[in-house]
Order: C-alpha cells, then sequence, then structure tokens
C-alpha cells in the first residue's frame, strides 16, 4: 500500500513539475503579452525583422505587439528581442533568459530566419496560413520554462529553384537563398551586360586564326576592363548582390590566342584564362565572391593558386539520371572530379536537377534520391547547391519539392516520408491528404528504390518503367478526382489536377491500344477510341483554363496544341483499319543505339511535337523494313505518320519506296521540302492493285528516306499503319 502510494506520488509531482516548465507568453484573458525590442541603432532590415514578428504573431492571435527601439528594458515587461549578432558561431540562435526571448541572426537573413524558427515551434501557425488574410486567433500561447536553441545549415548556399522560392514569405519560412537577390551576374549573361557597348574585337576569342563573337577572351584586358566595371556598378547599387557568375558562352569555343595559350589554356579547356580572369576579379572586388561553372569547356583544375573569393559550380547533367550518385557507373569519376575542385577551392557549389524538362507534368517524385546525394555532397565538402526545378512555370507537387528540398539544405537527416505527410496535412483535407500522402510516398520509395535510369529529358515510356505503375496511378486519379468537384474554385488543387490528368493521356498514348491505352482493337481489325479519351481532353482544357496553365515543359510546349494534336490523331483513328498491329516485321538498316526498340512503329501507339515519346529515330541511315505480305493483304494503303523538329535537327523524309526483294522499285513517292520548325504529318502510298504493272511478291521492302540536306540529319517514324 506504501508504495502504491509512493508512485502516485510521484505521478502527480511529474505533472506539476511539467506545467512549472510551461509558461505563458501570450493570453488574451488574462491580457498578457509581451513587448518587441530592437536596438536603437536597428537598420531597416532589423525593423523589417520587427515587423514581420508583429505580422506572424497577428496572425496567430489578432493582437498587434509594441516595437520599443531602445538600448535598455522596462523590467516591468517581458520582451521579444531581435538581435544581429555578426560575430556569433551559429546562423540563429533562439533562447529564454529570465523573462525574455532573444531571437538573434548573424545577419538579418538569419534574423528572419530565427522569427520564422520560433512560430514553427511554439506556435500552431502554418505556412500556407501567412499568405492568406486568416487569422487564427489563438487565445493562449505556452512555452517552455527555459530553451536554448542555435542552427546552422549544412550548406551554405541552399536553393530550390521553383516558383515558389519566388516568394520572400516561403524564403523566410524555409530559410532557402535566392539568384534573384544574391547574384549580380547569373549564367549565360556576360553578352546582356554588353549590348549598349561596342567592344573591341580583342575581347572575343580567337578561333583557329579568325576572332569569333561566339565565344570571349578572358585574358583580354578590354573585357576585364567592362565586366569590372559593371560588377562594381552592380555591387555599388546593392551589397547584397555579393556572388557574380563569370561563363563562357554555351558551346565548345576555347580561345587559344597567344595570351590564352600562356597561361595554360588548350584547344580543349579554357579553365586556366577562366580562373586567371576570376582571380583578378576577386582581387579587385574583396567583398563579393567569383564563380564559374565545371561544364563544357572548364574542364581542369589550373596549376596556379586560386584567390578565396572565387568558386565554382559543377553542373550534374551528365550523372543526374534519376539515382543516387554512389549506385551509378559514374560515382567515382564524379568522386575525383569533385575532391579536385574541392582541393582547389574553398567554394564548391553543385548545380543538381529535379524535374524532367521535356515534360513538367511528370511527377518526377525525386524527394529521397536528392536527399542521398546531398548527404554525398555533404560528405565531399561541397557548401552550396542549386537545385535546378522548373524555374518559374509550373511543375507538378512543386509545393512540396520546394518544402521538402528546403528542409533537406538545411538538414539532410530529416524523415522525408513524415514532411511528405505534414505538407500534405498542412495543405489539404483530411481524406484528400491521406490519398496524396500515401500516392507520393509509394512513388517516391519507387523512384528511390529502381536502378533504372530516368534522365531530365525522357518520354513517358521511360517514366512509367521507372515508377509510374498505370494500374496503381490509374486508381489513385480515380481517388483524387472525387475531390474535384469540392475544389473546382481552388487554383492551386486545379494545377494539380491538369498535370495529373495530362499525365493520364500520356500514360493512354505510350500504351495506345489496351486496357491502359486510349482504345481498343476490334474483332474487324478497327481501332475504336474509348469515351474515356474524350472526357480527359475535355477535362485538361477545362482544369488548364481555369488554373492558368498553358505550356507544360521546357521548350513551352502549348497545352492547348498538344489537346487539339490528340483530338486530331484520335479523329483518324477512331475506326481506321490496322491490318499491320503488332504483326512481325524484319528492319534491314542500320540501327541508332539509344532506339533499336522498332515495336513502337505498329504497336498503335502515336507520337506529338515531343521527339521522345513513341517516335522511332533514325540517324545513321535510312528506315528500312521487310514485311511479309499475307498479314497486310486486306490492305489498300500505308500510312505513315511523321515528325519534323529541325531543334533537334529531326526532318519529314525525302521520299517512301516499295522495293522487292530485288531492290527494284514497285513504288515511289516524293515527299515536297516543309518549312515547319515544329510538327506533325501523316503521308500515304497506294499499295499496287491488280492493275498494276507491278505486283507485291510473298515479302517486300517499305524504304524511307531521309531528307538529303548538309548537316545533322534524323529521321522520326511514329506509326506505320496498313489500312
Amino acid at each position: 500500500m506504501f508504495k502504491k502510494y509512493i508512485l502516485i506520488s510521484i505521478f502527480f509531482l511529474s505533472l506539476t513539475s511539467c506545467a512549472q516548465n510551461k509558461v505563458t507568453l501570450f493570453s488574451k484573458a488574462n491580457k498578457i503579452s509581451p513587448k518587441i525590442s530592437i536596438p536603437l541603432t536597428a537598420d531597416i532590415l532589423v525593423s523589417n525583422a520587427a515587423e514581420d514578428f508583429n505580422k506572424k504573431f497577428k496572425t496567430v492571435t489578432g493582437t498587434t505587439l509594441k516595437i520599443e527601439r531602445s538600448n535598455s528594458l522596462n523590467k516591468n515587461y517581458n520582451y521579444i528581442l531581435l538581435r544581429v549578432n555578426p560575430t556569433q558561431k551559429d546562423n540563429f540562435c533562439i533562447y529564454r533568459k529570465g523573462g525574455n526571448i532573444t531571437l538573434q541572426g548573424s545577419n538579418a537573413q538569419n534574423l528572419m530566419f530565427a522569427i520564422s524558427d520560433f512560430f514553427k515551434r511554439y506556435t500552431n501557425l502554418k505556412y500556407q496560413e501567412l499568405n492568406t488574410s486568416k487569422e487564427v486567433f489563438t487565445s493562449e500561447i505556452d512555452i517552455p520554462e527555459q530553451f536554448s536553441i542555435c542552427s546552422s545549415p549544412e550548406f551554405i548556399y541552399r536553393e530550390p529553384y521553383y516558383k515558389p522560392n519566388n516568394n520572400p514569405e516561403f524564403r523566410a519560412w524555409n530559410k532557402t537563398s535566392s539568384l534573384e537577390l544574391e547574384w549580380g551576374i547569373w549564367g549565360h549573361n556576360l553578352p546582356k551586360l554588353f549590348k549598349n557597348y561596342n567592344l573591341p574585337e580583342s575581347v572575343y576569342a580567337k578561333f583557329g586564326s579568325v576572332r569569333t563573337k561566339k565565344q570571349f577572351c578572358f585574358t583580354s584586358d578590354s573585357l576585364y576592363k567592362y565586366v569590372n566595371e559593371n560588377v562594381k556598378r552592380i555591387f555599388d547599387s546593392d551589397h547584397t548582390f555579393n556572388k557574380y557568375m563569370i561563363l563562357p558562352n554555351d558551346n565548345e569555343i576555347v580561345c587559344t590566342c597567344s595570351t590564352c595559350k600562356a597561361v595554360g589554356n588548350t584547344s580543349q579547356d579554357a579553365a586556366p584564362a577562366v580562373f586567371t580572369f576570376l582571380n583578378k576579379l576577386a582581387k579587385d572586388n574583396k567583398r563579393a565572391t567569383f564563380f564559374t561553372t565545371a561544364y563544357i569547356t572548364v574542364k581542369n583544375v589550373p596549376k596556379f593558386k586560386a584567390e578565396d573569393n572565387t568558386g565554382i559550380f559543377y553542373s550534374t547533367i551528365n550523372e543526374q539520371k534519376g539515382i543516387p550518385l554512389e549506385n551509378t557507373k559514374k560515382f567515382k569519376d564524379f568522386e575525383k572530379r569533385i575532391k579536385k575542385w574541392s582541393d582547389y577551392l574553398k567554394n564548391v557549389y553543385i548545380w543538381d536537377y529535379t524535374v524532367n524538362y521535356d515534360n513538367y507534368f511528370d511527377i518526377y517524385p525525386i524527394l529521397k534520391v536528392t536527399q542521398q546525394n546531398l548527404k554525398l555532397y555533404k560528405k565531399l565538402g561541397i557548401n552550396g547547391v542549386f537545385l535546378h526545378g522548373s524555374e518559374y512555370d509550373y511543375s507538378t507537387f512543386q509545393d512540396l519539392k520546394s518544402t521538402v528540398f528546403a528542409k533537406l539544405l538545411w538538414n539532410t537527416d530529416i524523415n522525408v516520408d513524415q514532411e511528405i505527410e505534414r505538407y500534405f496535412n498542412d495543405k489539404y483535407s483530411k481524406r484528400l491528404a491521406s490519398i496524396l500522402t500515401n500516392y507520393y510516398t509509394h512513388i517516391d520509395n519507387s523512384f528511390f528504390t529502381s536502378n533504372k535510369e530516368l534522365s531530365i529529358y525522357s518520354g513517358i515510356d521511360k517514366t512509367v518503367k521507372k515508377y509510374l505503375d498505370p494500374k496503381v496511378f490509374f486508381d489513385f486519379y480515380d481517388e483524387f478526382n472525387t475531390h474535384t468537384q469540392s475544389n473546382k474554385y481552388d487554383k492551386e488543387y486545379l494545377k494539380l489536377a491538369t498535370a495529373l490528368t495530362f499525365l493520364k493521356l500520356e500514360i493512354m498514348r505510350d500504351y495506345g491500344l489496351g486496357i491502359y491505352g486510349f482504345g481498343t482493337l476490334n474483332n474487324k481489325r478497327e481501332i475504336i477510341v474509348k469515351n474515356d479519351a474524350g472526357i480527359l481532353l475535355d477535362n485538361l482544357a477545362s482544369y488548364s483554363r481555369s488554373a492558368d496553365l498553358k505550356t507544360y515543359n521546357e521548350r513551352n510546349y502549348k497545352i492547348s496544341d498538344y489537346i487539339n494534336n490528340w483530338r486530331k490523331t484520335i479523329y483518324k483513328y477512331h475506326k481506321r483499319k490496322h491490318y499491320f498491329y503488332k504483326k512481325k516485321f524484319e528492319v534491314l538498316s542500320k540501327l541508332d543505339e539509344d532506339y533499336t526498340n522498332t515495336k513502337i512503329l505498329n504497336d498503335g501507339a502515336f507520337g506529338l511535337n515531343d521527339y521522345n515519346t513513341n517516335w522511332h529515330i533514325s540517324s545513321v541511315d535510312d528506315l528500312e523494313l521487310k514485311i511479309d505480305k499475307a498479314g497486310v493483304s486486306e490492305s489498300k494503303k500505308i500510312t505513315f505518320s511523321f515528325l519534323q523538329d529541325v531543334k533537334h535537327h529531326i526532318y519529314y523524309p525525302g521520299s517512301i519506296e516499295i522495293l522487292d526483294n530485288n531492290k527494284q522499285i514497285i513504288k515511289k513517292i516524293k515527299l515536297k521540302s516543309d518549312d515547319s520548325n515544329l510538327d506533325t504529318k501523316e503521308v500515304s502510298i497506294e499499295l499496287p492493285t491488280k492493275f498494276d504493272d507491278k505486283q507485291l511478291p510473298d515479302s517486300f521492302i517499305v524504304k524511307v528516306k531521309k531528307r538529303n540536306i548538309g548537316g545533322k540529319n534524323a529521321l522520326a517514324c511514329d506509326e506505320i499503319i496498313f489500312n
């Protein structure tokens, strides 16, 4: 009995202790609230931080706090002290001493991060509530009696390059960087600086024996003068612009003038001249840092010392295949190159990629893969990461990606599954959040565990093989779609509905005919287009219009064109005979290394303007097939689909021939040249009838000849239909 009494007493004492470990920061009923204190000499940035704290506090409580500008504190009040201390070790600290709470950053930006961190920890404020007029009106805020928290990120520079990161509230809440606010010169923008200058010829690269305006000479005194003047002008206008990217133009030209060769340039490597240029800028502008990229012509570490305020961005464009880098064949070479640059420079940043640029609506769930890569980058001594997303355009689940990437850039050890669940629960109703959480967690894990590559420029066929199981996705889509009516005025929901509808259509287009395809083939060998295809196209038009989405990839392909091309194609396909569907044939021509799957030529699937979905590309040879007459004997003609995409050197063919087995022409048509930059067309050739001089033998050859033009020249053929 005595033992039982002791246990009960300990239990109640522990409750009392817990209660005593909490103090009230705010109580509406008891009229308890703190004041905000900033130093008497606080600059505009600290004043802005005080206003930011007040805004967030009002959103949570409905109460505005008084801001005191003073170097002394009234002992009769409790304060929120906002301070900047450039000498402190950590980026920000939050602690309670006496009755006051101090939020202190090493600079004004880190002070803003401290404010957001405080509200995340000790109030029920969610990010989604910052951008609305909704107020939470919490009646009471209790905080721990004692706490002391300091935090620093694992990477100095942290940017998820998606549209949400353009919002200052997002950056403050998620502790991210922004190229718009920190980089005085970004990317391949040197030519833009000089558009109003009449530059001397000496600023341009010497290629062979002549100067070319396609590239710069980085040992040119004139080039240095113009760049340095602009750097000083930009930095003097705003000291936050303290990073500058100095890149050769985006081509393989290297200057081999006498001065460039003297500093170490070769015909393949411009790094010596570029770093000579960076060193000069770094010496003249000590408060700024000057970067280039390890990309195309900047290849090897120079033999001379680099200034401390120089750096490099290492692009993973050749390594990023949707697999953790440590699991790829290229890892050892990547590791060696990074170690060389890290030994040479104090500032080594990674330029990584996190979307499919051919299809921004591809979910490309790369969260856990990125987490593994970030842990690797940290281990290799990388101190900045730029995660290239969809920039200013919408991509599927961009808000989730931006949020989780931001957290990973600060702390690579977070639980990604928990963060996915937290994000959806903060944003959506309980039932919809559950559907989205379960599906996204599933595909992110599938993406992570799959050893199949998925390039950042990929068609839907590779996406499906990597992670997008059609059955699972179709079931998820149906569940998601049950929430559309109740969210028909939610623009963010409609953006997601647009993307998912587009993705379902892409899967149907890729599968062609069958359970997951856009149509079926009946016993008359006719293609029958499913009603669902028309409904989805109508929904895609409606959703995209309401969501104000117009394009779906890096090249700004229009959703409206996609819908119209779909409709034109299925209108032509519906009830069209397809006697050649999945019939065997022999390929006589040489195949390109990446285009050995010739089954797509008669699988019922169709191509649109994107060359990497359902198009068979021939660049090394004409397309030549041997076909048995018996399987297509009921046909009257052959109908081909072709793509012209001038940017990718893909052109309509020059002619189509039907040949016998001795390569003698039975029938031939020539195609007129076409000036379209990007389009598709159908071409038909009539099969010989009993009235023609030459008849089809039991087996015959179909030859599609590439157009005879100079330079690179590829042929893209989609479905070959005998009808």
